[in-house]
């Protein structure tokens, strides 16, 4: 049985554990938060004081944090690449931009094994092992995550490393412009004096209704911010943010909502609700 190394077990990582250890899999753990740490020992997976100790006992190696820790996690002494063993494949399953991935394996070298997969879908998807991986990478890297990833959902192959950074960005794009869009058909809502009850439920009857449910769903938890942070993710890959002004627009839109109300932060669901309106009409 493959060894799993899971680095980083925060609102992903930790839906994702639960199957790892269900499958058979060993797993070892690591997270900078103790408390996480501590919660992943208890639930059965061997816990390591660095990623580089989690790279060095796993053939797998599941990456899962936030774009802006990706330096932190993976390089020096104690990251991920001074642990990774030659035949071990890391996989890399955030959201984050080619040039981040282009320079993982620069530092990893031409012969290590490593692949992109970020990760489409949510909290209640990873829980549900019902994610999708978009994943990038040489058939031999791939072939070996593959048992793995799929005890967590289904692995698209896109093509080669780098592939899946840049299709998840293109996916982003569109999602994320839909998302903004429900947003401001509530902007005109307020500004028409509508009913925000009403307008949800007309919008869950037509093309938008996958969006509508997905914001709607108390299941599958997700900060806003988190959501605003991918838009700057993806804006950072153009040179120039007007040659994708939708996007643009959206986050800008994004970031309003996310610092609608001083010490408020926002989930995604807020979306639907008042709290995240524009000044004149929005409710604490």
């Amino acid at each position: 049985m493959l060894t799993v190394g899971l680095v980083g077990v925060g609102d992903m990582g930790a839906q994702m554990l639960p199957r790892l250890l269900d499958a058979g899999f060993e797993v070892t753990a690591f997270d900078t938060d103790p408390d996480r740490l501590r919660s992943a020992a208890q639930v059965g997976a061997r816990p390591a004081d660095s990623a580089a100790r989690a790279a060095a006992a796993s053939d797998v190696v599941l990456s899962v944090v936030m774009s802006q820790d990706i330096p932190a996690a993976h390089y020096g002494e104690h990251g991920v690449l001074a642990g990774l063993g030659p035949a071990s494949v890391l996989v890399v399953c955030s959201t984050t931009t080619p040039g981040i991935v282009a320079d993982l394996q620069a530092q990893a070298g031409p012969h290590a094994l490593l692949v992109d997969a970020p990760i489409v879908g949510g909290v209640r998807y990873a829980r549900e092992g019902t994610v999708t991986f978009l994943a990038g990478g040489s058939t031999d890297a791939v072939d070996r995550a593959d048992p793995v990833l799929s005890v967590l959902g289904k692995v698209e192959r896109v093509g080669p490393y780098g592939s899946g950074v840049a299709y998840k960005l293109i996916t982003n794009a569109f999602v994320m412009a839909a998302e903004v869009g429900l947003r401001e058909a509530l902007d005109l809502t307020d500004i028409l004096g509508g009913d925000y009850g009403t307008a949800l439920r007309l919008f869950g009857l037509g093309p938008m209704a996958a969006v509508t449910a997905r914001a709607l769903d108390p299941s599958n938890p997700r900060p806003l911010r988190a959501s605003a942070e991918d838009f700057d993710t993806l804006l950072s890959v153009v040179e120039d943010p007007d040659l994708l002004p939708i996007c643009a627009a959206g986050r800008d839109r994004l970031w309003a909502a996310v610092d609608a109300e001083t010490g408020f932060e926002p989930e995604f669901i807020d979306l639907t609700r008042r709290t995240t309106a524009r000044p004149p009409y929005r409710a604490t």
